[in-house]
């Protein structure tokens, strides 16, 4: 994993997705499971293509990238809450987001990850894995896949941003 900038994370992302790149990303808070910095926030980068792992520190929250790059990766539509078409037949996703219900009206945070079949973080290699940690009941749910699941990706992000500039 070589560290850079978020800006260079940014114009790679953006050159990568320019290419036709198999890609993805992660936003680490200070307290995930996955970050071994925990003394600020992590922004991981992927590039599924050619086998490459960047990663950005930061002191304060990149929501604002992770933002910009879950719109980059999925499209506009990823976070319209009214393209939802279906509740999610996965057993594990229904109870992640209702535990991501509960804690938003409680203006707890949360955070989860999407993890494609050939990620770094995923234990689950060749499924998709939506990866949820809950901090407050200190456990992890994970919801696995065959094919990418992009029905349950928008639903659990609308909530996810929903959260506001938390982080």
């Amino acid at each position: 994993m070589e560290e850079c900038s978020l800006e260079t994370v940014i114009e790679k992302a953006k050159s990568w997705h320019a290419q036709g790149k198999a890609w993805h990303f992660h936003l680490l808070t200070p307290d995930c499971v996955f970050n071994t910095r925990r003394h600020g926030y992590a922004l991981v980068l992927e590039n599924e293509t050619d086998d490459q792992v960047y990663v950005a520190y930061s002191d304060q929250s990149p929501m604002e990238v992770d933002h910009e790059l879950v719109i980059l990766l999925y499209g506009d539509e990823i976070l319209a809450e009214e393209k939802i078409t279906s509740a999610p037949t996965n057993e594990q996703m229904q109870l992640i987001l209702k535990k991501a219900r509960e804690l938003n009206e409680r203006g707890t945070l949360w955070h989860h990850h999407m993890l494609p079949p050939v990620c770094i973080f995923n234990s689950h290699k060749g499924q998709w894995n939506v990866f949820f940690e809950d901090k407050k009941d200190n456990k992890v749910v994970e919801a696995v896949y065959d094919d990418e699941p992009v029905d349950d990706i928008r639903q659990i992000e609308v909530l996810f941003f929903a959260q506001g500039n938390a982080g």
